[in-house]
């Protein structure tokens, strides 16, 4: 399971292997509930500031690029 943090958010992000994006919150030191993941509603994005949006979708691009390089990633 490939895992990315953002401080910035207080969360850390991962995908499934159709690309689903998750998260779980980070603790206070950084460390992460590896076994309490939610959906990333990407909908609810939209009427989030612009600047959320793209450093989400930055993430999900970058989880899913990773994922196919070591070929975790399937498309739908």
């Amino acid at each position: 399971m490939i895992i990315l943090t953002s401080d910035k958010q207080g969360c850390a992000y991962s995908i499934d292997s159709e690309g689903t994006l998750y998260y779980t919150p980070m603790y206070i030191g950084g460390g992460i509930e590896t076994q309490d993941w939610s959906e990333v509603d990407l909908m609810s994005l939209l009427g989030e500031d612009e600047n959320l949006r793209l450093e989400v979708d930055q993430i999900h691009e970058q989880l899913i690029a990773m994922s196919k390089a070591i070929g975790e990633y399937y498309q739908k």
